[in-house]
């Protein structure tokens, strides 16, 4: 895979978000996760619309891969 398919695919992906503070901003998801994990995240949003942290559904990425916070369903198509 060429490296620039490969970036637009993960880094290039913005990510709206509004922060505890009130500002709006765009970030990757990489940065997302940071700040998620940070607590300072409000809401941000989804394909079918924002979602607020404390009230929807969070999954919340850790070190090696595991999600123990995240109770749901696995809605991602897995690929094979």
């Amino acid at each position: 895979m060429p490296e620039h398919v490969f970036l637009r695919n993960t880094e290039c992906s913005y990510i709206d978000v509004v922060l505890k503070d009130g500002t709006f901003h765009h970030f990757t998801p990489r940065v997302f996760d940071v700040l998620l994990e940070s607590n300072r995240v409000h809401k941000f949003k989804r394909v079918d619309g924002w979602a607020t942290v404390g009230v929807d559904p969070v999954r919340i990425r850790k070190p090696g891969g595991t999600n123990d916070h995240y109770g749901g369903l696995e809605r991602r198509a897995t690929r094979h």
